[in-house]
């Protein structure tokens, strides 16, 4: 089935500081629409009462900061420590992030878009895509940009723990983008996917 008619949609999913984003970036700059859904979900959090009604009844004040909002750190912290409370977020606010970007494509008057979605396969969300594709790094190329962020050992730990690991992703993509490489690399790897495309 074409969700999408008349449109290509191609999904960009793969593990934590894999690269998503520059991969994105790079068919940006090739004149596609870029959508991350991560956008979607800070917005949500950011703005949506009713979400932020529900997640402050289930954990309590300690989840805002000193301006009322919803603390990312505090969140992450919780949702990263159980599996059981990240399911409980993903299914109040996935459905949400995922009606906003289908909505935004089926009104666009664009044609091609790349969609990043890092729970991509986790949610079985690969029947929306016409092609997905995997990024990829080394674990060593992993824990260096996590590091940079400022996360600890643990953090960076757990979160690589609460994801598919990225072979696997790799192997239910249409095709893998490795990012460990120097940038002309990538170029070269999204050339031949367009290629493929084509």
């Amino acid at each position: 089935m074409d969700f999408f008619p008349g449109k290509i949609v191609v999904g960009v999913t793969g593990g934590i500081a894999c690269g998503k984003s520059t991969v994105c970036e790079k068919f940006g700059v090739l004149g596609w629409e870029v959508i991350s859904t991560d956008s979607y979900a800070h917005n949500i959090l950011s703005g949506d009462n009713e979400v932020t009604e529900k997640i402050v009844s289930r954990w309590g004040p300690k989840i805002k900061d000193p301006n009322g909002s919803i603390d990312k750190a505090e969140l992450a912290r919780v949702i990263f420590e159980s599996s059981n409370e990240r399911s409980w977020l993903e299914q109040l606010v996935h459905p949400k992030i995922r009606k906003g970007w289908t909505t935004f494509i089926e009104t666009s008057d664009k044609s091609e878009f790349v969609v990043e979605v890092p729970l991509l396969f986790e949610n079985n969300l690969h029947a929306l895509f016409t092609k997905t594709i995997s990024v990829h790094a080394s674990t060593t190329m992993q824990n260096t940009r996590l590091q940079g962020r400022g996360l600890s050992n643990f953090d960076i730990q757990s979160r690589l723990k609460s994801q598919m690991n990225t072979t696997e992703k790799g192997n239910l993509a249409d095709f893998v983008i490795v990012t460990d490489g120097n940038p002309e690399f990538v170029d070269q790897q999204i050339n031949q996917f367009l290629f493929l495309l084509k």
